[in-house]
């Protein structure tokens, strides 16, 4: 469901069991070194998947780390989500699409401390007048959208925005949704759009950053 999220020039993969076995590359490998076991097999899955998907778009290399953050093939770009049974790897070329990001989360509800430490006090009263989703909440939605922006919106600025740095608008006949920045000293892109799904046991979300979107 999550690839009906994205336009059709983002190929989307998602982890499967065939794909669990599939080696690392050897740059990829020595990534992993340090990592755990379950960390480990993790990290090997959301690779595999970026690795299937760049195959799909003629396009190859290793998918690194930089700062945490996936370091994709020149002419690349992308994003990876992993969650409780739940893995995939959204890439596109960098000459169709700017930036991508793409979120999974379980629809457990948030604690109400942790949603006011996600949710501005505009979104909370803009939550407070939607209609009710049929589990889990608007908030782990908005923490969900707001991961997604933040995935496409630090590798062109190159900033880390905290969740009170950017405030949601959800449309849900649309099932989509508005970011902007907040922040004031934030370089652009100052704005973007994304869509949501419901798919139960998870929360899905997805943003795309266009060449000409809010620059």
């Amino acid at each position: 469901m999550i690839e009906e999220l994205l336009p059709p020039s983002v190929v989307v993969v998602r982890g499967t069991p065939e794909l669990a076995t599939r080696p690392l590359h050897p740059e990829e490998a020595r990534c992993a070194l340090e990592m755990g076991e379950t960390r480990r097999r993790e990290f090997a899955l959301g690779r595999a998947c970026a690795q299937a998907a760049l195959a799909r778009l003629g396009l190859a290399g290793p998918v690194l780390r930089d700062r945490r953050e996936p370091r994709w093939p020149q002419g690349a770009v992308g994003s990876l989500t992993h969650c409780d049974g739940f893995c995939a790897a959204a890439v596109a070329r960098a000459e169709d699409v700017r930036a991508i990001g793409i979120d999974a989360e379980l629809d457990a509800p948030l604690s109400q401390r942790a949603a006011e430490r996600i949710c501005t006090p505009e979104e909370r009263e803009h939550l407070a007048g939607l209609p009710p989703l049929p589990s889990g909440q608007w908030e782990k939605l908005v923490f969900s959208a707001k991961e997604s922006f933040y995935k496409a919106y630090f590798p062109l600025g190159r900033t880390f925005l905290g969740f009170h740095d950017a405030a949601l608008h959800f449309d849900p006949d649309t099932r989509s949704f508005r970011v902007r920045v907040l922040r004031a000293d934030a370089p652009p892109p100052h704005a973007a759009r994304g869509r949501y799904a419901l798919a139960p046991p998870h929360v899905l979300t997805a943003v795309v950053i266009g060449w000409n979107d809010d620059a």
